[in-house]
């Protein structure tokens, strides 16, 4: 009988994305409080609110491994603080306690993020042992930084007292068709294949950032999951042990990615759209500067030996390859 992985939060762009590709290896259901809005694909799914451990508990039932990508975000967490807890951390504190207590699940991985190590004052090799910064970042993501960091604190709390493997991948900012609307990367996009100006904030236009395609988080999550189902995983040293941080290696600022938005556009439209780059000034004080994005060196040895991702790809290849399907998606 196939394994059976439990993807909660599975709805969602990251969650169904992962649902999708391991679906050809294993038996996956989602588990999540609405269905998925894709019903092309033929997945089980389990009704499942991570606020109630009872839910949580009953659609675990018969699951061998969790991958958790339940997650109230930007800008939804500061409309909504107390959903934000309630989901985010008592939520994660759920599906950590229903992994111990059901003897068939062998583990879980938690979907973590590169924004847990802050936005500013980022200076030296970024790797697992980098640290937790929450107050490193802009106003408006403090509470999904914090939010992420408990989330973190739970799993890695119960890996360190389990039998059992509780893993965490964090990744970078996932670049990928029909990924969320309210990333900039799609703003982007959306904007240039109008014609419209691609429109990066002076305040935060240096800021540098960490990407990742999001066939390399599928790729990193199957590799993972067959880890700990097959047993490989064991349990030495502490929870850093089961941290893999998966995102390029190369930063690049918003600036940057406005323009290779724009190039990719030009390129793609064989010159028939060529937006331009404006930048909006919203009178805030200017947090990075031009030479922040070369103080930092990302080191993912780790996601290269621990899950044999040898080569990620750019967010050069990933947007022009974005930006050619939606292209194409116009055309047909």
């Amino acid at each position: 009988m196939p394994q059976r992985i439990g993807i909660v939060g599975g709805s969602g762009y990251v969650g169904f994305s992962i649902a999708r590709d391991l679906s050809h290896k294993f038996e996956v259901a989602i588990l999540d409080v609405k269905s998925p809005e894709d019903s092309n694909f033929k997945l089980a799914f389990r009704r499942c609110d991570v606020r109630s451990y009872k839910s949580v508990n009953k659609a675990l039932q018969g699951i061998d491994l969790v991958i958790h990508t339940a997650i109230i975000q930007i800008p939804l967490i500061n409309e909504q603080k107390k959903l934000g807890y309630e989901v985010n951390v008592v939520g994660t504190q759920n599906v950590c306690r229903a992994v111990e207590e059901n003897a068939n699940i062998k583990g879980m991985i938690l979907a973590g993020t590169w924004h847990t190590i802050g936005e500013r004052s980022i200076v030296g090799v970024v790797n697992e042992e980098f640290g937790l910064r929450p107050d490193k970042v802009e106003e408006r993501a403090v509470k999904y930084a914090l939010s992420k960091m408990a989330q973190e604190s739970i799993v890695r709390l119960y890996d360190e007292m389990s039998e059992k493997i509780y893993g965490i991948i964090r990744m970078g900012t996932v670049l990928g068709e029909d990924m969320p609307k309210e990333t900039a990367a799609n703003i982007f996009i959306e904007k240039g294949m109008k014609g419209e100006p691609i429109t990066p904030f002076r305040h935060s236009m240096y800021r540098p950032m960490l990407y990742v395609d999001i066939n390399d988080i599928c790729k990193a999550y199957s590799v993972y999951a067959m880890k700990i189902l097959s047993g490989e995983c064991e349990k030495s040293g502490n929870s850093l042990t089961h941290i893999v941080n998966v995102y390029y290696p190369r930063p690049i600022t918003i600036l940057r990615l406005a323009e290779i938005v724009k190039s990719a556009i030009t390129e793609c439209s064989d010159g028939k759209v060529m937006p331009r780059i404006e930048i909006i000034d919203r009178e805030l004080p200017v947090l990075f500067t031009k030479k922040d994005v070369n103080k930092v060196k990302i080191d993912i040895s780790k996601a290269r030996n621990y899950l044999g991702l040898r080569k990620l790809r750019s967010p050069q290849e990933s947007l022009r390859r974005i930006v050619r399907t939606s292209f194409d998606r116009m055309r047909a």
